[in-house]
């Protein structure tokens, strides 16, 4: 990241958890792969790395404990209703639904 460019959180996030992957990956120590960055300190590796860490593990906690899971769909190449039934809710979404009222909608019911 060059000096005086400003990057918002989400950037600065992502740039965060790609610098802890090319870490892991280097197979240096924390000093050795400090060294070879140009603007990144310690302090600041140790920082990322236990806030990162943290968060990971809040939204671990948050899905294992909120009854819902994480399930992995495949794009669909057509369109088509879908029906989701659960033991106390029923789900229906039409085929012309749009992304962002569905969106809406998964939001309601994963904070409600």
């Amino acid at each position: 990241m060059r000096k005086g460019v400003v990057i918002n959180r989400k950037e600065k996030y992502d740039l965060w958890k790609r610098r802890m992957e090319d870490f892991e990956t280097s197979g240096e120590t924390i000093p050795e792969w400090v060294a070879k960055q140009e603007d990144i300190t310690e302090y600041q590796f140790h920082y990322w790395r236990k806030k990162l860490k943290t968060e990971t593990k809040s939204y671990s906690n948050t899905l294992e404990n909120s009854g819902w899971t994480s399930l992995d769909v495949p794009a669909f190449t057509t369109r088509a209703a879908i029906e989701m039934r659960g033991e106390d809710v029923s789900i229906f979404v039409p085929e012309d639904v749009s992304e962002e009222h569905l969106y809406r909608v998964l939001r309601v019911l994963r904070n409600g």
